[in-house]
């Protein structure tokens, strides 16, 4: 090989760009890289949570029982009025929506129709519900019901639980 080939070759400005643009281009891959991880990790640690929440809501949901103690249709007041126990392993359990019905009439009555009352006959503020082992009950006026007929008493609770319980009227 010639002395004077080498030394071209050693001091060409052609060899130093590439290497620089390499250099470059292989920095600019590897910010890029860490970028992404950090991304992904923050997605999946936030993915991870919203999971978890997601699973304590559904276990509550779970561990939710109410259940009919009476349920007693008053034809001269037109009042129905529910008697419940929080049968459950989880308390706050508040009622969101009562859906009376039979075969052919529905009614819905909200939570801001729903005063739930303590077997003291005492009822707290908003939020309304019932402790792990506590009682209550709820009155819905204006319930035109005919007597002597099959009805049922559909409650849907803030966690979304549904109970229902047959009654004659």
């Amino acid at each position: 090989m010639n002395i004077r080939k080498v030394f071209e070759l050693l001091h060409g400005k052609r060899a130093v760009n590439a290497v620089i643009s390499n250099v470059i281009l292989t920095g600019a891959v590897i910010v890029v890289s860490l970028v992404v991880l950090l991304w992904a990790q923050y997605r999946s640690s936030a993915y991870n949570e919203q999971y978890g929440e997601a699973m304590n809501a559904d276990i509550a949901r779970l561990k939710e029982r109410l259940a009919f103690e009476y349920v007693f249709y008053d034809n001269s007041t037109k009042q129905l009025s529910v008697y419940l126990i929080n049968c459950g392993t989880i308390g706050n359990v508040t009622i969101q929506t009562v859906y009376v019905k039979n075969n052919t009439w529905s009614s819905t009555f909200s939570k801001s129709q729903i005063d739930l009352k303590f077997m003291s006959g005492t009822s707290r503020p908003m939020p309304q519900e019932l402790d792990i082992g506590g009682e209550g009950y709820f009155v819905l006026s204006s319930v035109g019901l005919v007597t002597g007929k099959s009805y049922s008493v559909r409650i849907v609770t803030g966690r979304g639980s549904i109970f229902e319980s047959m009654f004659a009227a």
